[in-house]
């Protein structure tokens, strides 16, 4: 199996250092105004799952929107690469990428927190697996939808979903069907990580 789509994406993120800039500094300033203003820890555990949430889901679903209108995928799948390949090596890539570029925000919530080094262990892993999640839902919304802008509307609204039923947004009652489903979703864990990084538990 070929690395070519990773290593195509790589190269493109090193290439491109004013996007990279972007993409780590605008979260990290939203980190810093929710982290620095003293928001209460729930709140800003929330705010913060919701953002690495959105990154992982855009970054993965718009980039493969428009490389679906421009063609670029199909000709890869002409040359020989099955579309499922290029997606898991584009899946792999993206979430590698998104969580280096959060790197940067994920330090200033230890930083800022005083999160113990086990906390700080599990934070990386959880939000990792969340990106990852967070790149497959993107990617999948983009193949089965019409256009950019349906894109960025569905999975808009897929990811408030899953954050709902991952229990982002409420806590329900023990032992309720509610409760089963947000185990089922990788958010949830994500969700539990950085409240406990935050001091929320």
């Amino acid at each position: 199996m070929t690395s070519i789509i990773w290593d195509v994406e790589l190269k493109l993120a090193m290439r491109r250092p004013r996007v990279a800039i972007l993409s780590a500094g605008v979260p990290l300033l939203l980190v810093a105004v929710v982290a620095l203003g003293h928001a209460p820890p729930p709140h800003a555990a929330l705010v913060y799952t919701v953002l690495f949430t959105f990154f992982g889901t855009f970054g993965a679903a718009v980039p493969w929107a428009r490389d679906e209108e421009r063609g670029w995928l199909q000709r890869i799948v002409l040359a020989g690469t099955p579309k499922f390949v290029v997606a898991l090596q584009r899946l792999g890539a993206s979430a590698f990428i998104d969580l280096v570029e959060l790197l940067p925000s994920l330090l200033l919530i230890v930083l800022v927190y005083g999160t113990h080094p086990a906390d700080t262990m599990r934070l990386i892993i959880a939000v990792a697996l969340g990106l990852v999640f967070a790149n497959a839902l993107g990617i999948l919304i983009a193949t089965f939808a019409g256009s950019l802008a349906e894109t960025a509307l569905i999975a808009s609204v897929a990811a408030l979903l899953l954050l709902h039923a991952g229990g982002v947004f409420r806590t329900p009652d023990p032992g309720s069907l509610a409760a089963m489903i947000q185990r089922l979703v990788p958010f949830h864990y994500m969700h539990g990580a950085i409240q406990a990084a935050v001091g929320y538990r």
